[in-house]
């Protein structure tokens, strides 16, 4: 790391009504990449273009996702902020480096021990930060994934220590992708963590159809691996004719040496919001609130997902909207794990979108005070759209085609009601509020299917224990 020395006072000139000053810091993986990057910023300065380049390239950014909130200014800039600071911490989209080491759940480490994580990856990354950015830009969420091929090795390490076999990722990862957690009982219980990671594999998979990540990338060797882990760490029960997953702690941390984790489980949705809500520590991390609003906007209740939604706002720390881990200012300085989950409350919560293995479901629903959410940029199977959710209507406009979509109308949406409406680059559809889906034509559907022997043979390997 290199950077320009901070200088302890700053005094105006009494002349001089404004003054700026520059400070600048680069950061690499070796001390050539970073003078390099040094010196070009260096260069930007001396030509008067510092600031000028990044606007062009957050304007770039800015138009391949944007989320905006009609009716509620206040949770229209948190979700612009949360947008921002996500994307501060990955890689410039036009330059998506060959090796990336994962986010942290506050960024690059610049607070103590108990705050910033020393700035190692958690499931926060893979969880909470990454649905929300696979949706809106696949190269950046291919990039996150790579981390954890990048530490295949590590990941193996961890279970044949621990006398498993397969790959066991760890709790706290760095570059060796080695545990790193500073207390043992993490890295042993919170094997939930494997979990987490394949759900993103598999997010991405029905996102992009990326077929050669898996065969050719090592995204296959990272499913494998994961099943071959489950396969030697469950336990048999002759009495009862079932396997069990016993001492782990779940995302309850209060709670360890737990026997079939509910988080591995399947529960009734509206009991289980209804039994955690109220005894849920109300100063718990940032991330909790909107996950409880998700949950009643599952069941159509936009009104209880609002009063959870808005308990993120006490972690909304003025006047930059920077995020601290809990209500009261403390832990994380800048908690990109609680942006992440609120973001996946606003983009997913209000429009219903989940990401099945062939369809991308909708079923919005918008709280009183909200008028009108608009998502533009949202990707598909190499398809970009705007959806604009309304009181009693619904609007999508594909602008951007898949490459390989040629003449034919590659996405279709079909309502609950049977009505089916091709979606062609430049046209808006506009239909009442109802929930449906988007799917391939059935042409492409076709080609699709040449290819899912592969798919499923990595789905079923995956699958291949039910608890």
């Amino acid at each position: 790391m290199i950077w320009t020395p901070l200088l302890t006072s700053l005094t105006l000139p009494p002349d001089q009504s404004r003054s700026s000053w520059t400070f600048l810091a680069a950061v690499s993986e070796s001390d050539e990449g970073a003078k390099s990057c040094f010196d070009q910023g260096l260069q930007l300065m001396a030509d008067g273009d510092l600031g000028p380049s990044h606007c062009r390239g957050w304007e770039e950014l800015w138009l391949g996702c944007q989320v905006e909130v009609s009716g509620a200014e206040r949770l229209n800039r948190a979700v612009i902020g949360c947008l921002f600071y996500l994307l501060s911490a990955l890689p410039f989209l036009g330059q998506v480096p060959s090796q990336f080491w994962g986010v942290s759940p506050g960024g690059l480490s610049n607070g103590g021990r108990k705050e910033d994580y020393l700035g190692h990856a958690f499931w926060d990354q893979d969880t909470w930060m990454y649905p929300t950015i696979a949706l809106f830009y696949p190269t950046l969420a291919r990039a996150i994934l790579q981390y954890r091929v990048q530490t295949l090795e590590g990941a193996k390490y961890n279970a044949m220590r621990q006398g498993y076999k397969g790959v066991k990722f760890s709790w706290e990862s760095a570059m060796s992708g080695r545990e790193v957690c500073p207390e043992d009982i993490y890295g042993q219980q919170e094997i939930h963590i494997n979990g987490d990671v394949i759900q993103a594999f598999q997010l991405y998979l029905y996102l992009t159809q990326d077929l050669e990540f898996f065969k050719k990338g090592r995204g296959g060797e990272v499913v494998w691996g994961v099943a071959d882990f489950w396969t030697s760490r469950v336990t048999w029960s002759s009495e009862e004719q079932s396997y069990h997953i016993k001492g782990v702690m779940p995302p309850d941390e209060y709670h360890y040496d737990v026997d079939n984790s509910v988080y591995t489980n399947a529960v009734v949705r509206r009991n289980d919001l209804e039994a955690y809500g109220p005894v849920t520590n109300p100063n718990g991390p940032a991330m909790t609130w909107s996950m409880f609003a998700v949950g009643w906007m599952e069941l159509g209740k936009a009104e209880e997902a609002q009063t959870f939604l808005k308990r993120c706002f006490e972690n909304i720390q003025a006047p930059f909207h920077v995020w601290s881990e809990s209500s009261d200012g403390s832990g994380c300085v800048n908690f990109l794990t609680g942006m992440g989950g609120f973001l996946q409350a606003v983009v997913c919560g209000f429009t219903g979108f989940r990401v099945k293995r062939m369809c991308l479901t909708f079923d919005p629903i918008l709280p009183d005070e909200i008028s009108e959410l608009s998502l533009k940029g949202v990707s598909y199977l190499g398809n970009k759209m705007t959806w604009q959710v309304k009181e009693k209507e619904l609007s999508v406009t594909l602008w951007e085609q898949a490459k390989d979509a040629g003449k034919r109308c590659p996405l279709k949406v079909v309502l609950r009601s049977g009505r089916v409406i091709p979606l062609c680059p430049g046209q808006t559809v506009t239909f009442p509020r109802e929930s449906g889906e988007v799917r391939l034509s059935f042409q492409v559907v076709q080609m699709v299917v040449q290819n899912r022997s592969t798919h499923c043979r990595i789905h079923s390997r995956q699958h291949a224990l039910s608890f």
